[in-house]
């Protein structure tokens, strides 16, 4: 059983300098349960996903940067919703977005890895990985664990 809220916080925590550096206001809300997961691999998932949505947001101004994760229980599943108000995905890669060496960044800026490797880590412990547009811009990647006993 792993605390899913103190995960997001030790990530946050370890990329504060670089979020800080990036002007990128940061906030958590609500909370969540213990979840089943490997904690090695849930740390991978959570600091994929926030610097996925690190990479988006350098793309919009400074003063706009925001990154929410938001923490949610229903029933046995916990979930960890990762929002940015970057410019979002285009619509002919939504389709592929979870392959390997896909990605929206720039030539030479990422391999594409990052989401094919943290749906691979979520489903073997019985997770899943998702993404959602967000409008006006942004995108949702939300990640939904067993909540634990």
């Amino acid at each position: 059983a792993v605390d899913l809220a103190a995960m997001c916080a030790q990530v946050l925590a370890l990329l504060e300098p670089a979020l800080r550096e990036r002007a990128i206001a940061t906030r958590v809300q609500g909370s969540a349960q213990r979840v089943r997961a490997d904690p090695v691999a849930l740390e991978q998932i959570v600091h994929n996903l926030v610097g996925n949505a690190m990479q988006a947001l350098q793309e919009v101004p400074a003063a706009e940067r925001q990154l929410v994760l938001a923490l949610d229980v229903q029933g046995a599943l916990a979930t960890l919703a990762v929002r940015d108000n970057g410019p979002g995905v285009a619509d002919d890669l939504w389709p592929r977005l979870f392959e390997p060496f896909v990605t929206t960044r720039s030539k030479g800026q990422g391999l594409g890895l990052g989401l094919s490797l943290s749906r691979s880590l979520a489903q073997p412990m019985g997770g899943s990985l998702d993404a959602v547009p967000l409008r006006p811009r942004g995108v949702e990647l939300k990640l939904t664990l067993k909540a634990a006993d």
